[in-house]
């Protein structure tokens, strides 16, 4: 990747593989041999490369770079992510969450640039996102802060019957999270189909359940607009991923409604909620940037 001040980074090479299954040290291989080929694509040599960044699942640590479980990944357990790239690449390799990487990349040259107070929301197969209040990157304690696709939006009304009776259970184990509503494989999967986008396809033409899995999946996301706008009080929301890129009128509109309708007066006029700028390469961006800043030691708000 090139670039040069603030502008947004461009793509001199691609590598794109299908995540191995079978454990640890074939990710890492596949990895590696990824790196390897794009920066054969674009001439360039391992002692050219200043840094590289990493987005993976977490939780992690992105100070020591490394993986501590990510429940998707098979093997991936306390694994020194970082130091292991690096041997096998040739370069300083810094790693970070995904949605992290997303918010510093819209943060610095996309959407959300200038801004200081901003959240980052990804609609895609799940639903996250980052959190930037004044000026920096909002990390809790354990590094898992910023997981809003988590946020419980619903609970079953009725005293007499359990809280998570008929609410949709969640892959995190809980209930009711905008994830659980929302996300494009949570959406497929409630109407048995592998893709979210025949589920607002159905939705169109009328088909009542699509319909409904449609209308949860926006009062969802419009209650956890309304909530980030209450808590965060943020300038931005930032709105990027598959599902927001393609189906604003069902991810954007929604949102913003609700957040006309309900949130608190002051906030909600102070905010605005806007697509994503950098789309579908946000991730690589994000960890490009991430990674220059880092090696210069400029890193600090989001660290």
């Amino acid at each position: 990747v090139a670039m040069g001040g603030d502008a947004i980074p461009t793509i001199a090479s691609r590598d794109q593989r299908a995540t191995p299954r079978d454990g640890a040290d074939a990710i890492v291989d596949a990895v590696v041999a990824s790196a390897r080929e794009a920066m054969r694509q674009a001439n360039v040599a391992p002692a050219d490369v200043v840094a590289a960044g990493c987005s993976s699942p977490g939780p992690l640590d992105h100070v020591r770079g490394v993986v501590l479980e990510t429940p998707n990944l098979v093997g991936f357990r306390d694994i020194s992510l970082a130091d292991r790239l690096a041997d096998g690449i040739g370069t300083r390799v810094f790693i970070d969450r995904d949605t992290c990487m997303a918010a510093i990349a819209e943060g610095m040259v996309g959407a959300a640039s200038g801004a200081t107070d901003f959240v980052y929301v990804t609609v895609s197969t799940g639903v996250g996102g980052g959190i930037v209040s004044g000026g920096r990157m909002l990390r809790g304690v354990t590094n898992t802060a910023g997981e809003i696709g988590h946020f419980p939006v619903a609970f079953q009304l009725d005293p007499t019957r359990m809280a998570d009776d008929d609410v949709a259970r969640c892959g995190c184990g809980s209930y009711g999270c905008v994830e659980a509503f929302a996300a494009g494989s949570r959406m497929a999967a409630a109407f048995g189909v592998s893709d979210a986008a025949a589920v607002y396809d159905a939705a169109s033409r009328g088909d009542p359940r699509a319909h409904a899995i449609v209308l949860r999946a926006e009062r969802a996301l419009g209650n956890l607009a309304v909530g980030l706008v209450n808590v965060m009080n943020p300038a931005v929301i930032v709105v990027g991923g598959s599902v927001a890129e393609h189906q604003p009128a069902h991810v954007l509109e929604p949102m913003r409604r609700a957040i006309e309708e309900r949130a608190f007066k002051a906030p909600a006029r102070a905010v605005r909620l806007v697509p994503a700028a950098l789309g579908a390469d946000v991730g690589m961006l994000g960890a490009v940037l991430e990674a220059r800043e880092r090696a210069a030691g400029r890193g600090a708000w989001f660290l």
